[in-house]
């Protein structure tokens, strides 16, 4: 049998993207037009073949599309869109948590122990992508303390949509995560941030021309703009001790000539 379900080549991408077989998609978007249906019903108007209808339904209740009521007949019932996707979202976080925290316990030992410590001292990191993909592993890491330097904290400052987003996650990512004290220096700060800081946060101002991050005085990040016209982006990491004490005692100087917020 052929469907007679229409959904644009898009939708009909994401949702198996999201995981949802053809005859998956075919059935729950013939709900979600439809409203609650019995199988037969949704088999007839779906495409889906009736020997298959039922296996079909409830893989779509395993992964949280549908709900069954039983009963005489039983019925299929859509959940909302806007519910399905936040449950798969959920769904995926809470497995990339789970992946992540196995392969990092096992493995990062294995490569501290095994790398030589001088080929990971200083690292360059060229593109924003990928300097900000090191600063966000850095405050996620962080146990103790974060020393962060920007040029400012007012992300309506920020023509540039990646940098805005840039700025956001980085800002996010420093009040999310909890560890003892979080020091930032920067040139300015919206009233409205003001209001939400943590109290383990505290900032100063002064005149920041450039962008930096210590955690635990012991990784350093520094970030720098390249050429406006070619959009180059250049981070230099280091895990030396030489260099987290110089990063640290620069930003222990510049704290102290700084204005209290």
């Amino acid at each position: 049998m052929v469907s007679i379900i229409s959904v644009s080549e898009s939708t009909l991408k994401a949702l198996k993207e999201l995981g949802l077989t053809e005859y998956e998609v075919q059935a729950y978007v013939t709900l979600v037009d439809g409203g609650q249906m019995a199988a037969s019903d949704i088999s007839s108007k779906s495409g889906v073949p009736f020997s298959r209808v039922y296996d079909v339904l409830g893989r779509l209740e395993e992964k949280g599309f549908i709900q069954i009521q039983r009963g005489r007949p039983t019925l299929y019932i859509p959940k909302a869109p806007t519910e399905v996707v936040r449950l798969v979202r959920l769904a995926w976080e809470e497995k990339l948590t789970a992946a992540s925290k196995t392969v990092v316990e096992e493995l990062q030992p294995r490569y501290e122990r095994e790398t030589p410590a001088i080929s990971r001292d200083v690292w360059l990191l060229h593109g924003r992508p990928n300097i900000l993909a090191k600063a966000l592993e850095m405050l996620e890491g962080a146990r103790e303390e974060i020393l962060l330097s920007l040029p400012s904290l007012d992300v309506k400052s920020f023509a540039d949509d990646g940098e805005l987003e840039d700025l956001t996650a980085i800002i996010e990512s420093v009040f999310r995560h909890k560890v003892a004290k979080v020091y930032v220096l920067t040139s300015s700060i919206p009233d409205s941030l003001t209001d939400m800081l943590p109290h383990s946060v505290e900032i100063r101002l002064r005149p920041a021309f450039g962008a930096g991050l210590v955690v635990d005085r012991r990784d350093v990040l520094i970030m720098l703009a390249g050429d406006d016209a070619r959009g180059d982006f250049l981070g230099v990491f280091s895990s030396a001790p030489v260099f987290a004490a110089m990063a640290s005692s620069y930003f222990d100087s510049l704290w102290k000539e700084s204005t209290p917020l």
